[in-house]
């Protein structure tokens, strides 16, 4: 079989690149292993606002899905961002966020590909042997595209097979809680060697006593420990995080891991183009993915079906990805390098957390702001001198 456009993993990068594509006229197949789209989960789901997107990201051109979404993918808002030092102490700052239901948000941006005319093949493997993919499973044969979008997540076997190498990962465990006593307003961020030793832990309400209670760490800071008695320390012990959860009661346990630095050299190679976690777009600050994910599949989308037409060349997609996301993504590779410096010292994280105000938290946890590469390189070398 022949198609214009092949686009494996319907995530959230993959489905946005097929909506568009399909949307401009061109024959789209959409591909993912799962048996059912949107499961199993493997994000906490938190998504801000799209005012905050548009501050973030402000020369992103955000797919509508991002503006809008339909209130049955909304399990909850919140309006606060609260950090949290390894002393226990806190700051917090202003940011309207969306907690949606993964499952529910997966199946209806699937949805509105298949409704723009993309072809959906679940339960399917795609094996990239050029020029073709060979699919397993439900489906089985080879397709030839003429163009390949790779949203296929972090361990991306698109990427692999055109030696596109992810820098590092995060790996990351999480619950859904319930009857827990939490801040229904906040999604609080953890930091501490004992809990979250090169990453963070966090609580992401989705409802007033539902949260994702979870863990991310870099694989490089574990040492010995293992995840899911990392997630449990921090649920049963944290000083500050424990009472709120010590009556909850875990629903279902997710695992996954994160891109964490940055993209890699090559994001397009011949007729193949790598959006999402696939191409390490994730903010290296956070591990926030979804409106990067997004926006890199309608720029996909968008490259793939105007080369189909003859209006663009494929190599316009890496300039056109630096142009919309580039520098936050840059600029939140760079800030974590920086802050690695400290990270393995919760004393050196608790001056540096305390010389911060809470703007400058805000500018630095999202990779916004060039003056906060100063004041940042300032405060670490006080905090060594």
């Amino acid at each position: 079989m022949k198609t214009d456009v092949a686009v494996v993993g319907a995530g959230p990068a993959g489905s946005t690149a097929a909506e568009t594509a399909a949307a401009a006229g061109v024959e789209v197949v959409l591909i993912d292993r799962k048996a059912e789209i949107g499961t199993p989960v493997q994000c906490g789901g938190f998504l801000p606002e799209a005012r905050e997107l548009k501050v973030l990201m402000p020369c992103a051109k955000l797919p509508a899905t991002l503006e809008e979404l339909p209130e049955r993918c909304i399990l909850h808002r919140t309006r606060l961002q609260r950090v949290y030092a390894p002393s226990g102490a806190w700051k917090e700052f202003a940011v309207d966020g969306r907690v949606v239901d993964r499952r529910s948000f997966d199946r209806y941006l699937a949805l509105r590909a298949a409704r723009a005319g993309a072809r959906v093949l679940p339960a399917t493997r795609a094996l990239f042997s050029q020029p073709n993919l060979v699919l397993s499973g439900r489906f089985r044969g080879s397709i030839t595209p003429g163009v390949v979008i790779g949203a296929d997540g972090p361990h991306s076997s698109i990427a692999r097979s055109i030696g596109s190498q992810q820098r590092d990962q995060g790996i990351c465990m999480e619950y859904e809680m319930a009857d827990v006593e939490i801040d229904p307003d906040a999604a609080e961020m953890y930091f501490g060697l004992r809990y979250a030793p090169g990453g963070y832990a966090w609580i992401i309400p989705m409802g007033f006593d539902t949260a994702n209670v979870g863990v991310g760490v870099r694989s490089s800071y574990l040492g010995g420990a293992k995840l899911p008695q990392m997630l449990e320390n921090f649920v049963k012990n944290h000083p500050v995080a424990g009472p709120k959860l010590k009556s909850g009661e875990a629903l279902a346990v997710m695992r996954g891991s994160v891109p964490a630095g940055g993209m890699p050299d090559s994001i397009q190679i011949g007729n193949v183009l790598l959006a999402g976690d696939a191409a390490g777009q994730v903010m290296a600050t956070s591990g926030g993915g979804i409106p990067l994910a997004m926006v890199a599949g309608k720029i996909a989308g968008e490259v793939a079906a105007g080369f189909i037409k003859g209006q663009t060349t494929l190599d316009s997609y890496r300039l056109r990805i630096d142009n919309e996301i580039g520098k936050e993504l840059a600029r939140s590779v760079r800030i974590r390098r920086m802050v690695d410096v400290v990270m393995r010292s919760d004393r050196l994280m608790d001056v540096l957390f305390g010389a911060l105000d809470p703007y400058q938290m805000k500018s630095i946890m999202r990779g916004q702001i060039p003056s906060a590469f100063g004041a940042l390189h300032d405060l670490l070398g006080k905090t060594q001198s």
